[in-house]
């Protein structure tokens, strides 16, 4: 699957609930693909230890790959070869951020009953998560090559590999057992876990 498709579903569906975390209950987030209910979970202790030793594993493996950089030195590259600057990126993602933050309060504290108001300022935070979509994924697909990018996509995966359940008969089973599994279904499913696996781990920070 794309780093770019799965960036893209993840903030769509971050964007798409205001990053509620109300709907998260005892680390844990349902969602369903297909009528089926799944879930992600956080990890137990015995999990988290084990995906950081297969992301320390990886790490060996992709620093012996020709072409691995670091992100810095792709920064510095870019930059120098007038690709892209994502120092300047990152700073436009910091200024969309606090302007949709000042929105989304904004919006929270007008009277429900100007409904003029209130749809201009929900169609100004759609325009400003569009644009913080496009400059967020923008720069995750610059720095795509670099060691640390590869390592927290390995990760997330990984993770969501480990801690994504389907109830079947009221009971709750892994949907993959291993990670070739999980690489071998329809990207529809993956993606989505993915999306909220990134959620919960974002809320739970």
């Amino acid at each position: 699957m794309e780093n770019k498709e799965i960036l893209t579903e993840s903030i769509s569906d971050l964007l798409k609930n205001n990053f509620n975390d109300a709907i998260i209950t005892d680390n844990k987030l349902c969602f369903i693909v297909d009528k089926d209910m799944y879930r992600v979970r956080m990890p137990n202790q015995g999990e988290q230890a084990l995906v950081e030793h297969k992301r320390n594993l990886m790490q060996l493996e992709y620093g012996k790959q020709e072409g691995c950089v670091v992100k810095a030195k792709l920064i510095r590259d870019l930059k120098e070869n007038n690709v892209v600057d994502i120092e300047q990126l990152n700073e436009e993602k910091e200024v969309l951020i606090k302007e949709l933050k000042k929105y989304w309060f904004i919006l929270a504290t007008r009277d429900s009953e100007d409904e003029k108001k209130i749809a201009e300022y929900t169609e100004k935070i759609n325009k400003i998560q569009n644009a913080l979509q496009d400059v967020s994924v923008d720069i995750s697909t610059y720095l795509i090559p670099c060691l640390q990018s590869r390592l927290e996509k390995f990760y997330l995966e990984y993770i969501t590999v480990l801690c994504t359940e389907i109830s079947v008969d009221n009971e709750w089973k892994r949907v993959w057992n291993t990670f070739e599994e999980f690489n071998l279904v329809d990207a529809s499913l993956s993606n989505k876990a993915i999306a909220n696996m990134t959620w919960l781990l974002l809320s739970r920070r």
